[in-house]
Parts: C-alpha cells; sequence; structure tokens
C-alpha cells in the first residue's frame, strides 16, 4: 500500500489501494441468502492445525481487533498490515512474530494465511474485502459494510460466490444482554405489541485524533471526511440500525433525517449531530440522535411495546412492564434495579448457566462468572465459523441491511425529504 503520491491529503493514492481489487469487482448478481445457501466452506476436525491469519489496518480499531485475535485458541496471527509506520510496528508489538506488510496485496499472495481481518477506513472496506475473498480467504470486516450500497452487495456477492465467510463488526450480535432481550421479546412477549423504538448514541467531544504532521490529517481522521466516511450513522448509527432491524426482524422502509455540522467548524465534511426517523413495517417508527456535544444520555436502544419498555445496553438490560401488563411468572425472583426512579427488572443474561449450575451443585465464580469482551466474542464466532462453515450473526444479510439504513439516513439529510428503502436494496 505504500506509495510517494498524494491524494485527498491521505498521503497515499486511492489508485494504488484499489488496483488489482476494484477492477475484479462484480457489477451483476442475483439474489442470494445466507441461511439459504446449501455449499458451505470445509469443515475442519477440532484437532486441526491452527488457523493462520492475517490483519489489513492496525489503527485504534485493529489493534484493539488484534489484541482479542491473538487471544483465541488455536489462531495464529502471522502477518499485520498498515500503510502508516508507527501503527505497524504497534501491531508487531501486539502479535509477536507477525510479518509486517504495507501493502495488503502482498499479505493476501500468501498461501498459508486462511483469514484475515480487515479494519481499514470505510471507504476501502468493499475493494480489500473483495480481493481478501478472490485470493481465497475468509473475511472479517469492520463495521460499516461498505462505502456505498453498490459496494456492499459486491462484497455480499462474493462472499456466495466464492463460498467464503463474511462476518461483520457488528458486536452487539454477541451480546449476551442483547440476546437475552431478544428472547425476551420474540418467545416471552415481554412487550405486548412493539409500537415504537428510540435509539441514541450521544458523545462530548470533537471526535479528532491528534497527529503528528498536518499532512496525516486525513489519513488518520478520516471519519470526519465524507470522501472516506459515512460519519456519525456510519461509526455509531449502524450499529443501533442494526438491533432495530434484529428486534423488528425487518429492515426499514423509509427514512427522514436532519443533520448538520453546527458546533465544530473545524474543517470536517461529515456532520456533527443527526437526527433520523426510520419507518418500519406494521407503523413502527424509529427515532435515532447521534450527537457531540453532550453526553448525558450514552447510547441505549429503547424497545416500547403496549406492555413494556425494554431498555439496552451492552452492559445491561431492563424492562419497565406497563400497569396493564400481564404478571410475568419469573419477575418476582429476578434483580430490581431503581436507577431512573422507576422499578425495572433485570433481565439476567447468565440466569441458564446459574441454573446449570446450581443443578450441578456449582457456582458461577471466578473466569467462569467474568463477561468475556464482546470484540473477543465475535471472532471467536469468527475463526469457528472458518472452521465449521458455520454463518456467524452478523452475516453478508444482517449487514447489508444495516448499512442501507444508514446510507439511506444520509441520504435524507442531505435531500431534506422522506427517502424510500425498497426491497431491491437487499438483493444481491
Amino acid at each position: 500500500m505504500k506509495s510517494s503520491k498524494q491524494d485527498n491529503g491521505v498521503g497515499i493514492t486511492r489508485r494504488d489501494f484499489l488496483k488489482s481489487s476494484a477492477a475484479a469487482v462484480l457489477t451483476a448478481g442475483v439474489a442470494g441468502s445466507v441461511l439459504a445457501e446449501n455449499a458451505s466452506v470445509a469443515t475442519s476436525p477440532s484437532n486441526a492445525e491452527p488457523i493462520k491469519a492475517g490483519i489489513i489496518g492496525t489503527g485504534s480499531q485493529g489493534t484493539l481487533l488484534l489484541g482479542h485475535a491473538v487471544a483465541v485458541p488455536g489462531v495464529q496471527m502471522v502477518a499485520t498490515c498498515d500503510i502508516y509506520p508507527p501503527h505497524l510496528e504497534k501491531s508487531k508489538v501486539v502479535a509477536k512474530g507477525a510479518e509486517g506488510y504495507d501493502d495488503y496485496r502482498r499479505l493476501l499472495d500468501r498461501k498459508d494465511i486462511q483469514a484475515v481481518i480487515i479494519a481499514t477506513p470505510l471507504y476501502l472496506h468493499a475493494p480489500i474485502t473483495i480481493a481478501a475473498l478472490k485470493a481465497g480467504k475468509h473475511v472479517f470486516c469492520e463495521k460499516m459494510m461498505a462505502y456505498s450500497i453498490d459496494q456492499a452487495k459486491d462484497m455480499a456477492r462474493t462472499s456466495r460466490d466464492e463460498k467464503k465467510i463474511l462476518q461483520l463488526g457488528h458486536q452487539r450480535r454477541v451480546n449476551e444482554n442483547y440476546g437475552r432481550a431478544f428472547d425476551a421479546i420474540t418467545k416471552e412477549n415481554v412487550l405486548g405489541r412493539i409500537t415504537q423504538v428510540r435509539a441514541q448514541w450521544h458523545r462530548n467531544g470533537s471526535w479528532r485524533r491528534d497527529i503528528p504532521d498536518a499532512k496525516y490529517e486525513k489519513l488518520l481522521n478520516w471519519r470526519m471526511y465524507k470522501e472516506f466516511s459515512h460519519g456519525l450513522m456510519a461509526e455509531l448509527g449502524s450499529h443501533q440500525m442494526d438491533i432495530a432491524n434484529w428486534f423488528l426482524q425487518s429492515p426499514p422502509t423509509s427514512v427522514m433525517a436532519s443533520g448538520g455540522i453546527d458546533y465544530w467548524k473545524d474543517g470536517r465534511t461529515t456532520y456533527d449531530n443527526i437526527s433520523v426517523i426510520y419507518e418500519y413495517p406494521n407503523g413502527v417508527r424509529c427515532t435515532y440522535t447521534s450527537i457531540t456535544t453532550n453526553a448525558y444520555d450514552s447510547y441505549s436502544e429503547e424497545f416500547m411495546g403496549d406492555e413494556g419498555t425494554l431498555i439496552i445496553q451492552p452492559e445491561k438490560a431492563l424492562l419497565y412492564p406497563e400497569a396493564k401488563a400481564p404478571d410475568i411468572v419469573w419477575a418476582p425472583l429476578a434483580a430490581k434495579d431503581t436507577s431512573k426512579g422507576k422499578e425495572a427488572i433485570i433481565l439476567d443474561a447468565q440466569a441458564t448457566r446459574k441454573e446449570e449450575a446450581q443443578a450441578a451443585g456449582e457456582s458461577l465464580t471466578g473466569a467462569n462468572k467474568a463477561k468475556k469482551s464482546d470484540y473477543y466474542v465475535e471472532l471467536v464466532e469468527f475463526f469457528d465459523s472458518v472452521r465449521t462453515g458455520k454463518q456467524p450473526k452478523c452475516n453478508r444479510d444482517t449487514a447489508l441491511q444495516a448499512c442501507v439504513a444508514s446510507i439511506k439516513a444520509n441520504e435524507a439529510a442531505e435531500k431534506g425529504t422522506k427517502v424510500a428503502i425498497t426491497p431491491d436494496m437487499f438483493v444481491y
């Protein structure tokens, strides 16, 4: 990925990044479904040789993932790649013994590498992912799926046609609190009929990273520039739209939005705040806000039904029954939370494990009680999928839905009008 030329202030030309991969992007195809796919990757026995893997993009998020990947049993991180020398050197400290590259194509040329983690700026997700899939590698790619809907479809199509795993980094899908909340909604019907969803991700800060030299501005602060990123909706909102789609078991059908650069007058071109209204089937609406000037509400997703409200965060899930709601059999035994001035039932994601432990005369203490990082869990799932061919929870279909929803929200804000989200957007 090395170049002496300048492009968009990044210090490397887009052509260098895309050469050998963009030309290979498929543009024609038919509908595909992860769940309906008959062909799968070859499975591996439990005593198989360790999976050899590499990572492309070792900035802050990439290094975080790398730190978890090296701890996954049965995995060897043998290669790292980044165009920014400090990031590359840091990655070689985390993945001891790994070979470092400044050109991702050299990493992909290695025949011994079975899987790659991609944590590059958003606009490079599609070309590098497609190149990796065509090189015979399974891919874990950070969220959001791609810079454009067409690129996301190309990624999905290539994964299907090459019969390779493609997992995206919406880690709430593996969080046990979200899994417990989903079961409570879909299997126990604790909310009755869902009528409204509210979500937000609020921060108080510029989102700007310190840079050693002005020439690295767009390389390191790429999230703040439209040519590289879709800003707040891509980096934050896509996580929460993934949850809305999952829990409502449908993508939205339309979106309205308003956004602007109203506080941080620092040269950025992506919004510093956005407010969104999605419409889902059956009259359900989801309001979403992301701001950078106040952190009071932090982040959460709220699902409101005629029998209760469920407020979910990665750290906890709280159920507030409506007065008219029927009694929940297990509610008297559940722990309660009164931090918001009302009594909520805490959905205990470890309840099943506790019951199993008690039945066996054991207790959940120490290592078996500690909650694993969602980043670690999603990578364990990825490498397990590489071995078995089982599709991950955040697969190409679910990730495409979140990608479409996020891109269309920005489009609605830019146009100042309601934008339709149609079924053909999910067909590849």
